[in-house]
């Protein structure tokens, strides 16, 4: 049973990241491109993660593993935020349509 709960995260994780590598090239504009990829990341490293917290033998492995889930989680979103703000601070427009909040 285990084997199976692993082995589904394992493949939910890997759709998670051709999800986003298919939206790297289907999307329309680099704040878009980089939505779907911090999403598509995020969720197939936790995917990732929780197959391996399953699969550890020890605790302390099982609190290593969560410690660099707790990082990634944190440091994906605010990295891809600052890269789209960056973007916008230096002239890159969304496509047409796209409503942009000031702030």
């Amino acid at each position: 049973m285990i084997k199976l709960i692993t082995g589904l995260c394992f493949v939910g994780s890997f759709i998670a990241f051709a999800l986003g590598t298919f939206g790297l090239f289907r999307f329309p504009d680099p704040y878009t491109k980089m939505h779907g990829l911090g999403m598509g990341d995020t969720l197939g490293v936790g995917l990732a993660g929780l197959g391996f917290l399953i699969l550890s033998p020890t605790w302390a492995l099982r609190i290593k593993l969560l410690v660099i889930l707790f990082i990634f989680w944190v440091i994906n979103p605010t990295m891809s935020h600052l890269v789209a703000k960056a973007g916008l601070v230096h002239g890159v427009h969304p496509v047409e349509g796209t409503r942009v909040i000031k702030g």
